[in-house]
């Protein structure tokens, strides 16, 4: 039997990049909330509008990350395409931000801030999560 429009099931590979994404959307809100902690507890020094700035940058990831994730079984592809833009960039502002920190090493590069967005790419670069994503209404 063939499946087609909304009632195809959803293949193990997007199964795992909507995983994926759901804990990274959880990871960044636990991240600004322990930056949050931080702004707070160092509210008189001289880099709290850094701290600052990072909260914001945590938040916006969560919330984008979770929206996306929330999107995913309506499986239009513009949406497939978010998730492939913020993933290139949360994996490249992490590298950058290593090279900006002169800490820039393979071993830095097998951090968990760049290999979850690497996998998550590449299993949406995939066939089978390109052709879920390509759905078929049925009529």
């Amino acid at each position: 039997m063939v499946e087609t429009g909304k009632t195809q099931r959803m293949p193990r590979v997007m199964k795992i990049a909507e995983f994926i994404v759901s804990l990274q959307a959880v990871q960044a809100l636990a991240g600004g909330a322990l930056l949050l902690f931080v702004f707070v507890s160092s509210a008189d020094d001289m880099n709290s509008g850094l701290v600052l700035l990072f909260v914001g940058f945590c938040v916006v990831i969560a919330v984008l990350a979770g929206w996306l994730a929330s999107k995913w079984v309506y499986r239009e592809r513009r949406d497939r395409i978010a998730v492939l833009a913020l993933e290139t960039l949360m994996a490249l502002g992490f590298v950058s931000m290593l090279a900006l920190d002169s800490d820039l090493s393979m071993r830095s590069l097998l951090n968990i801030n760049v290999v979850l967005p690497v996998i998550v790419v590449v299993l949406l670069l995939l066939p089978s999560a390109r052709a879920w994503f390509n759905r078929v209404d049925a009529a």
